[in-house]
């Protein structure tokens, strides 16, 4: 292997931090996973279920402000507003479920939910 330069830093260490996102960002594959949790310690019936997925999914593959972020802003940043929506979206969630947060809006869960799956 060359020498590196100073200040440079090793290949594996972008692997590393990939791997790290991809983890972090997961959590919105699992939706099928809870969602039986959010039906019945919520309330909500199949059509709003359905349009929680909906709003994941969109969330997911529609990046424009995620993208025009990282065009703008340095990565440090990206990575921080990510990090920080992933942990509102999915603690409010979470908090839903547990039923720590009680008559929390729909609207408010389906908001939420759609930018915590920004990240």
């Amino acid at each position: 292997m060359p020498p590196l330069k100073a200040g440079s830093r090793p290949p594996w260490v972008g692997l590393g931090a990939a791997v790290w996102v991809e983890i972090a960002a997961g959590n919105g594959y699992n939706f099928p996973l809870y969602s039986p949790s959010l039906k019945s310690v919520m309330g909500y019936n199949q059509q709003q279920l359905t349009m929680l997925g909906v709003a994941n999914d969109i969330g997911e593959n529609v990046g424009i402000l995620p993208g025009i972020a990282s065009n703008k802003l340095p990565p440090w940043l990206v990575l921080a507003i990510g990090a920080c929506a992933c942990f509102l979206g999915y603690g409010v969630l979470w908090l839903a479920v547990s039923q720590t947060v009680q008559n929390l809006p729909y609207i408010v869960v389906n908001i939420l939910y759609h930018k915590a799956s920004w990240t």
